[in-house]
């Protein structure tokens, strides 16, 4: 066990979550089931029950709360300092909670001696911080190995990213140095901006950077095509300030570009929306698809499976990445959950 400040934030943040809470209840709600119907018990074991359970229940809930607000502070300090809180928290509470069932419920349930009905309280309690502490430790411990696997993953993921536009790129920007010098260093400027987005591996940027690498692409390209690309914006007003990881809508772009554009004769319009809800944002890219034209191509950069395992390690399967074909169109549907990624 780390005597160091941790590094990874709160040790105890599993308790906070609903499955934390409610495996916090289980294990109070088991013990007070073991202590009113232990053999050596007197009396009404349902009213023992009873109390017990409230006494219990109180004695963990109290002590999570109470740590769940000073959650922040906790966590710049090092695990055992955590686990020590949380041990003296609930044994606190375990004494407070003892002087209250002495006063409230001395005319139901006798209790011979005050002193050892505390004592007796705070060893039971103790043992069980014992046990929280080491199911914590151990908890934490599988979060961290996850953590690594996903990060492992996404850097084997990243690694494989390689727009197929690069050397198309790099030829265009030697064209225009011949005839517009400007053009040409604005490609090269963008290009270097997407190639720098493309070795941030396993990060998280604003959806702000994200739709002007997206603008980067598309300049890059009409460089290409001229006015063959027409691309149609449909987003709100204001861009929401969340972060997305790094290279999930642009490459989506570029797919309805490889496919879309490059096999076509003629103009061809790509429209990409942004639909927002209480719960989701929706991005949807719209690109036609030529007719007799579907054979598969490789080297199209990042797949689409790909960003499907990315969002996947980010977002612990929350997001989708979902395709139709439909009427000579080809749609492209990415739903981010309104909500932190990991």
């Amino acid at each position: 066990m780390s005597t160091q400040p941790n590094q990874n934030g709160l040790l105890i943040a599993a308790l906070f979550q609903s499955r934390g809470v409610l495996a916090t209840l289980v294990v109070s709600q088991v013990i007070a089931i073991l202590l009113a119907f232990a053999p050596a018990s007197e009396g009404d074991v349902w009213l023992r029950l009873a109390i017990f359970s409230f006494f219990l229940h109180l004695i963990f809930l109290t002590s999570v709360a109470a740590l769940y607000i000073f959650r922040k502070y906790l966590a710049r300090y090092s695990n055992n300092f955590q686990l020590l809180i949380l041990t003296i928290s609930l044994l606190l509470s375990t004494c407070f909670y003892s002087v209250a069932v002495l006063s409230l419920f001395a005319d139901i349930y006798y209790i011979e001696s005050a002193g050892y009905f505390i004592a007796s309280n705070v060893l039971i309690i103790f043992l069980v911080a014992a046990l929280f502490s080491q199911f914590v430790v151990i908890q934490n411990q599988k979060e961290l190995q996850t953590k690594a696997l996903a990060h492992a993953e996404l850097d084997a993921l990243q690694a494989r990213i390689r727009p197929h536009f690069l050397f198309n790129s790099l030829n265009t920007a030697a064209e225009l140095t011949h005839y517009d010098a400007e053009a040409a260093e604005q490609a090269i400027l963008a290009l270097a901006a997407l190639s720098q987005a493309a070795m941030k591996s396993g990060k998280a940027i604003s959806l702000q950077d994200e739709l002007i690498l997206c603008e980067q692409y598309i300049a890059l390209e009409r460089w290409r095509y001229g006015e063959r690309l027409t691309v149609n914006w449909q987003m709100p007003s204001c861009v929401p300030d969340v972060e997305i990881p790094c290279l999930t809508i642009q490459p989506i772009i570029e797919n309805a570009v490889y496919y879309g554009l490059e096999p076509a004769s003629e103009s061809t319009k790509i429209t990409i929306e942004m639909h927002i809800t209480d719960k989701s944002y929706t991005f949807i890219i719209i690109n036609p698809v030529v007719e007799n034209a579907e054979q598969r191509r490789a080297g199209n950069g990042m797949a689409l499976e790909n960003i499907r395992q990315r969002l996947a390690l980010f977002y612990h399967y929350r997001a989708k990445l979902t395709t139709t074909h439909r009427d000579s169109e080809f749609r492209a549907k990415l739903v981010i959950p309104r909500q932190e990624i990991t």
